[in-house]
Order: C-alpha cells, then structure tokens, then sequence
C-alpha cells in the first residue's frame, strides 16, 4: 500500500468514526419540555371539602351505595382516593360504574342510556415553561382502560400531548347561564369544548381540577350540549377520598 492508498483509506476509517460518534450521540433535553406541577390545596379548599363531606344529600348517596353490593367497591376505592371522588348524585349511575386510581388522579367511567359519561379528576397537571404560569386544569387519559397517558383540558399555558386533539379552553355564550349556576356550587374555571364525539367540561373544586367527558351518539343527541353538560357537573357529589 503506497501512502496516497494509505491517505486515503485513513481518512475514509476517520470519517467513518466521527459519523459513528455523531449517530451515537443522543439529542439533548428540550429546553421546552412540559414539567409536572402539583395543584395545592388552600386553607379555602380545605374548607370547602370539610363542608362538603358534612352534606346530607352526600350522606344519604353513601348510605345507598354501602347497600348495594355492585356499588361497595365504588365506595371503598373513592375512600382511599387522595383526590375528593366527585360522582353522579343518581345512585342508579352509579351501579354501572367503573373506578380507576392511579397517581394524584382518579376516573368514574358511568353509562346513562346510550351516552358514557367519564369523571376525571387530579391532583396534578403539566405545565409548559415557555408561557407564564395559569390555573391549570385536569389531565386526563384518553381511555378508562389506560391511565398512563394524559392530554390537556386547559389554557394554552398548560400543554400536555397525548391524544389526537388540543383543547379548547373557552365558555360559549349558551353555556354562560349554566356556568353562573354552577359557581354558585363551588365549581371555578368552568370551561366548556365540543369535542370529536360529545362535549367536555373541565373545572376547578377542593383544590383539584377536574373533567368530565360527555361520549355522546351525536352532535345533536339528548343530555349532550354544553349547558346541559356544566349542568350536570354542577350537580357532583362528592363520595369520598381527600384525605391529605
């Protein structure tokens, strides 16, 4: 080998190694990458949970639940729950439901005819650092059977993907009345969003956000609109869990 041939062949091993070097190297961090934040709960909170727990309506739900063998279960998981459980004040409702628990959330998944309504609430919710800090809302699974993966229900200031959509966080003047109403029950940040298959409603109670997902038969069906969804949100009972 001459030393042009040995040049030459030197040089392709070189670039050979950088190019491996390069391929080998991982992508840094995003320097926009969403952080996860904890939602506190205030003195107010507190209050308004201890307040809640005292209701007669909420009483006399439990004691109809305790009763009911397809319903014990609800009950004792909505007990351990870190997050206050809000569910349907119908007991009937509640004998179709599926309970889901995981980290600083929870999920009632319940069917009222032809319609699944899923109850979402959490202790937590992602925050994006490239815009200035807002109320967050709840981050939600796409399903009742996968609790891993979340999506946003919030402002623009909260960003979490996961999920075919990004959410509209708004109150259409239809809704507003019902938003009104609802307040008036302790619910804040009431927003509304027609979605792909019914309506969401996201707000904020006891320190947790939370959102309801209304999977209707379509656009135009029965209980589907968006005041009647704030409706029903506003008539959540709380059934257990909170404890700090």
């Amino acid at each position: 080998m001459n030393i042009r041939t040995g040049a030459l062949v030197g040089g392709v091993i070189l670039a050979a190694a950088m190019a491996g070097v390069a391929t080998s190297q991982q992508p840094p961090p995003s320097p926009v990458a969403a952080t996860q934040i904890d939602l506190p709960r205030s003195r107010a909170d507190n209050a308004a949970l201890a307040v809640a727990q005292k209701e007669p309506l909420a009483a006399r739900l439990r004691g109809v639940l305790s009763q009911d063998p397809a319903s014990q279960r609800v009950l004792a998981v909505a007990d351990a729950s870190p997050v206050p459980v809000l569910a349907p004040a119908d007991p009937a409702l509640l004998r179709t439901a599926r309970i889901f628990t995981g980290d600083r959330h929870y999920m009632l998944v319940v069917q009222r005819g032809e319609q699944i309504i899923e109850i979402y609430g959490a202790t937590k919710a992602f925050q994006s650092p490239i815009a200035p800090a807002a109320q967050p809302q709840p981050t939600r699974p796409p399903t009742a059977g996968s609790l891993t993966a979340v999506r946003p229900t919030a402002p623009a200031s909260t960003i979490v993907r996961a999920g075919p959509r990004i959410a509209a966080a708004r109150v259409p003047p239809a809704a507003s009345r019902a938003a009104a109403q609802a307040r008036t029950e302790g619910l804040t940040n009431v927003r509304t969003e027609r979605t792909e298959y019914g309506v969401d409603v996201t707000f904020s109670r006891f320190g947790a956000a939370y959102n309801v997902s209304f999977i209707c038969e379509g656009p135009g069906a029965a209980g589907c609109t968006e005041p009647e969804a704030i409706a029903f949100a506003s008539t959540l009972q709380l059934i257990g869990g909170g404890a700090s």
